[in-house]
């Protein structure tokens, strides 16, 4: 089986990867930790002064570098729990959603695992919800696990 397991920094993303690593999984399973880093957008970049520009490339590397952390962090989790030669690890950019689904593709995934914010009313009509359009678009099984809201 492979599983690929998308996250990102939220209590959310951590509780999908625990499930992932607390359980047991048919012998030769294959992991693969992705996080994505969406690039910012440079609307009408021409109006913006070179400093600008150069703290949203400094944000954008910073927020990679964490990211980079992050998947090397769990992977080192999953290796623990599972045998280190089928689990690995990326960082992609992009649209999330797509991202997440053509690696899946790409990688042959039988499973997607990813947590979900769960959001209600404005908050996930304004914000979207990633594991909505993974899970309604991919082409194999998806498991959304639950984070709870904190207020």
């Amino acid at each position: 089986m492979k599983v690929l397991i998308a996250v990102e920094e939220s209590e959310c993303s951590r509780l999908a990867l625990e499930s992932v690593v607390k359980r047991h999984w048919p012998e030769g399973s294959q992991f693969r930790v992705i996080s994505v880093v969406e690039p910012m957008p440079f609307y009408g970049a021409e109006i913006y002064s070179p400093h600008v520009i150069n703290s949203i490339v400094e944000a954008e590397k910073e927020v990679s570098n964490r990211k980079r952390q992050l998947v090397k962090d769990d992977v080192e989790l999953l290796k623990a729990a599972h045998s280190e030669d089928s689990v690995s690890g990326d960082v992609l950019s992009g649209d999330v959603r797509h991202c997440i689904l053509d690696e899946s593709k790409e990688w042959g995934a039988d499973l997607i695992v990813l947590g979900s914010h769960a959001r209600k009313g404005f908050s996930k009509l304004f914000l979207g919800s990633v594991a909505e359009g993974v899970a309604g678009n991919a082409d194999c099984s998806v498991e959304i696990v639950k984070g709870k809201i904190t207020h």
